[in-house]
């Protein structure tokens, strides 16, 4: 098992570039088309709307009779750097091969029903950083009953610590 750390963060860092910040925006703005809804809809945020951030947004969907996720679309930009897909398999089998903690993650923005921020170092490549951002959505199963989903995005950068 490879080393990670991730811990959550307050807030988007100030030095974060437009990129991270458009993304966090859009998700904010499709929320407000309708206020009605703690989260946006997929009928709003669609793949259009995200087209800039398409192949770096990872779909995770909450499976309520198993009480876990699956990775309904990994990210083609996240497949291609570590050689491995992992559609289809739970959240825990990335946090037990790279000891991550996204698994809780996951579910502490699906309770906040807000986006979250994660900064996240795997020591195994050369003390990799990003900033992982979890973006709560929800759609309609073809029976037409709410699922939740999480949209998982991971942007390079190193955090700067105050001291």
């Amino acid at each position: 098992m490879a080393e990670t750390t991730d811990f959550e963060l307050d807030e988007l860092p100030e030095n974060i570039g437009p990129h991270v910040t458009d993304l966090v925006r859009v998700w904010y703005e499709a929320r407000a088309e309708d206020p009605e809804q703690i989260v946006p809809s997929r009928d709003i945020l669609t793949a259009e709307r995200l087209r800039p951030w398409i192949d770096d947004i990872t779909i995770y969907e909450y499976m309520p009779l198993k009480e876990d996720f699956v990775v309904r679309i990994d990210a083609p930009s996240i497949v291609a750097l570590n050689g491995e897909s992992f559609q289809r398999a739970s959240p825990r089998e990335i946090d037990m091969k790279y000891g991550s903690c996204l698994t809780p993650a996951l579910f502490n923005t699906m309770m906040c029903g807000q986006p979250t921020f994660y900064h996240v170092t795997l020591a195994v490549r050369a003390d990799q950083h990003w900033l992982r951002v979890l973006l709560p959505v929800r759609t309609r199963n073809r029976d037409g009953y709410p699922v939740d989903q999480i949209l998982g995005i991971r942007f390079d950068y190193e955090y700067q610590y105050d001291i």
